[in-house]
């Protein structure tokens, strides 16, 4: 799977990343990588290999990473979790390197990841979901052209507190 999108690409991790991704574990900055991602360098290649594909094998989604056309660069990543065919449901997750923020990449990802679920994945609804005292991400959902349907109380615990999320959706018509 490879998306072109105003600038960027966005396709599947591979071998060929192996040196970028082990840098950003090297660093401590794992922004760019999805969950799961290695904690450390000696897990890079076996990641790339075979732990990043698991979501696609198993039918569940896909994990993504987000390139910067013209330098090659990964920005950051973008994926399909809780992706249920059957009914033609997925839930949108993004993350961008801490230093490629608020460059758009994250809305251009957003909206091009969602239309491709709805136009050729064979889904009918992408949902996203963003803690409401998280402004960014309320902005990316919004500018990427997600419907901002209510918000879901308690939804989520980091560490002692408990937040509410707000969901978008974006469905084919």
């Amino acid at each position: 799977m490879k998306i072109i999108a105003d600038g960027l690409v966005i396709r599947e991790f591979g071998p060929q990343d192996a040196v970028p991704v082990a840098a950003f574990v090297a660093s401590g900055d794992r922004t760019a990588l999805p969950p799961g991602s290695p904690e450390m360098v000696a897990d890079v290649h076996g990641w790339l290999t075979d732990t990043v594909h698991r979501r696609r094998l198993d039918g569940e989604g896909v994990h993504l990473a987000i390139v910067e056309q013209a330098t090659g660069e990964i920005v950051g990543s973008i994926g399909l979790r809780d992706t249920d065919w059957e009914v033609g449901r997925t839930e949108i997750g993004y993350g961008i390197q801490t230093g490629q923020r608020g460059r758009g990449y994250a809305t251009e990802a957003a909206r091009a990841v969602g239309r491709w679920a709805l136009v050729n994945g064979g889904i009918r609804r992408v949902q996203l979901r963003s803690r409401i005292d998280n402004a960014a991400s309320l902005r990316v959902a919004e500018k990427a052209g997600y419907q901002r349907e209510g918000t879901v109380r308690i939804a989520e615990r980091d560490g002692g507190e408990a937040y509410d999320l707000a969901v978008f959706s974006m469905i084919a018509t």
